[in-house]
């Protein structure tokens, strides 16, 4: 008997422009397009869309099937082409590129127009993107790069403000129903009078717009009770795609001459510490100070990734630096770009101080390191919270208030995580939880379904497995 001819399935992709974003949503892309045909009786084909700044450093992921798309915003003062993307941006100029996103939405509809999609993937920072498909019969899925215990207490306080109600997970919750509200109400009241769309209202219509179902990144082995709080929360399946990691297969060190990787090999195994707090958090002089301080009072081997703001475009019009007469004698310092994944699965890799950023929190997971949690805005002190629930992390460092820390603090933290009595504990938990996640990345099962569910919204692969 003949075999049924493979049915295209034309997907557009619409990150945010950050590339903590973008890689999770180009990693779905590869996995979507790798998915057999010959089992799911579809042939996918997706196309990427962000900016030209975002997609320039990207290029050499462009194939026949996972095509870049350039989406052109409009001009605003203070925001030139090369500042269309996360990377690097000022804090201060954050609502200037949101606004811009915004205003690119007729552009959008154009380049729908150009592609013609049987669906498209967007991020709750552009509720809009849903309505521009929505105008042309398509339909659209969110697909949410943050955790779902995250997403959940978000949806959760949003829910409930005018009688706030505690996060029914006490292990979560930041201190009762008023803590919660408080923090949920910082984290949607952002706004400088400029936004197109209130920030308050870019999650629960993203949500809201979702056709169906959502689709998170995460583990539904560590997250399940969330997943399923926040299907409860919004009234549609949440399905979990894995954890999306990416194994760079070792091209990574070539970027820095192997210079990382030369001065790991030089370490005992678990004796040194990976600080790192995300690509889009640049500490202030304090805070640079009193890391500074710490690292080199904890005497233990430490490689500090650090990250500056174009200086050109700094609110304070001056390069940022380390602090004066700051010399690491413990520590390698590497500005800008590191390979993290690559440095928590090398043997000498004891501990991660981390901001409990989403994907690190799951490449720690990944690698079976313990976290030294600092969690310092957004969904952080969520994560760090479900990080110690699952025994992740080994500790905390103090704070007065989230990015307030002193450099004894840090030294204590790091000191216990590598050298104390957390240090096994901590081990074990987090050689299980690598397992945990190994698995749950390795599970085409998850991608399958998800292709199921996109499959039956647009009519195409009637033949796809339930």
């Amino acid at each position: 008997m003949a075999q049924a001819e493979s049915e295209r399935m034309r997907v557009v992709m619409f990150p945010w422009l950050a590339h903590g974003h973008i890689n999770p949503y180009l990693e779905l892309a590869k996995r979507l397009v790798a998915a057999s045909p010959d089992d799911h009786h579809l042939d996918v084909v997706v196309h990427l869309v962000s900016t030209p700044a975002n997609l320039a450093p990207l290029a050499h992921h462009q194939t026949d099937r996972v095509r870049l798309v350039e989406l052109h915003l409009p001009a605003l003062p203070g925001l030139p082409p090369a500042l269309h993307t996360t990377k690097g941006l000022p804090a201060h100029l954050m609502p200037a590129l949101k606004r811009a996103c915004d205003l690119a939405a007729p552009r959008f509809g154009a380049l729908l127009d150009e592609l013609c999609p049987d669906i498209v993937v967007y991020d709750f920072l552009q509720p809009w993107a849903p309505l521009e498909a929505a105008a042309r019969g398509v339909p659209a899925v969110h697909f949410s790069t943050f955790s779902a215990v995250a997403k959940a207490f978000v949806v959760h306080c949003l829910k409930n403000e005018r009688t706030p109600s505690a996060f029914p997970f006490e292990t979560i919750s930041l201190g009762g129903a008023e803590e919660d509200a408080k923090y949920a109400a910082q984290l949607v009241s952002r706004d400088d009078g400029t936004a197109e769309i209130p920030e308050r209202d870019r999650l629960p219509l993203s949500l809201e717009r979702s056709s169906g179902f959502v689709a998170i990144k995460t583990c539904a082995d560590i997250e399940r009770k969330y997943v399923d709080y926040l299907s409860q929360l919004v009234g549609k399946e949440v399905v979990p795609t894995g954890p999306l990691l990416v194994d760079s297969g070792g091209s990574d060190g070539k970027r820095d001459g192997g210079r990382i990787m030369k001065w790991l090999d030089g370490k005992e195994p678990g004796s040194m510490v990976l600080v790192s707090f995300g690509s889009e958090y640049f500490m202030s002089d304090r805070q640079m100070a009193q890391m500074a301080r710490g690292l080199e009072l904890s005497r233990v081997p430490y490689l500090w990734v650090v990250r500056f703001p174009n200086s050109e475009d700094d609110a304070r019009g001056a390069a940022r630096s380390m602090p004066r007469g700051f010399k690491p004698a413990r520590g390698l310092v590497v500005e800008g770009w590191a390979p993290q994944w690559r440095i928590l699965s090398h043997q000498s890799c004891g501990a991660f101080l981390t901001h409990c950023g989403w994907s690190s929190v799951l490449e720690s997971m990944a690698a079976g390191v313990p976290m030294v949690a600092l969690p310092l805005h957004i969904d952080q002190p969520l994560n760090a919270n479900l990080a110690v629930e699952l025994g992740a992390a080994a500790t905390r460092v103090k704070q007065e208030r989230f990015g307030e820390f002193k450099a004894e603090d840090v030294a204590r933290a790091v000191r216990s995580a590598v050298n104390g009595r957390e240090r096994m504990a901590a081990g074990r938990c987090a050689r299980e939880l690598r397992e945990v996640v190994a698995r749950n990345n390795g599970d085409d099962r998850q991608i399958a379904t998800l292709l199921q569910r996109m499959a039956r919204l647009c009519g195409k692969g009637q033949a796809v497995p339930n």
